[in-house]
């Protein structure tokens, strides 16, 4: 076997765990933050001229119904155009009223809440 001194050992050991923790680190780091809806929308309005039309929204959109409906959501004056304050607007979550029933009639259960408390 190897013939390490204790110190030697232990500064290896220090070295290996502040690299672990580092590593960690810059993973929590690197996941997904809640984007700025203001750079967003800036990058969106290709003419600068404060609004996003419908082409822009769904300009670079996978898929182009997806993007209109979503746009019309989000055009609550429906004036063809997203305001800043219309674009920041988070979507609404969906509602289980709104799913389908399942194969054998019965409605969809609702979806415990995780954050609730367990009543005890």
């Amino acid at each position: 076997m190897f013939n390490i001194s204790k110190p030697l050992m232990t500064t290896a050991l220090i070295a290996a765990i502040s690299l672990a923790g580092a590593t960690i680190s810059n993973a929590a780091e690197g996941a997904k933050k809640p984007k700025d809806p203001k750079v967003a929308f800036e990058k969106l309005d290709t003419d600068k001229n404060g609004s996003i039309s419908k082409e822009e929204f769904s300009a670079k959109a996978k898929d182009a119904a997806k993007a209109d409906k979503a746009f019309d959501k989000k055009d609550t004056n429906k004036d063809g155009s997203l305001s800043l304050e219309e674009f920041s607007v988070a979507p609404a979550k969906k509602d289980n009223k709104d799913k389908k029933p399942k194969k054998d009639g019965k409605p969809a259960k609702p979806k415990k809440d995780k954050a609730a408390p367990a009543a005890e």
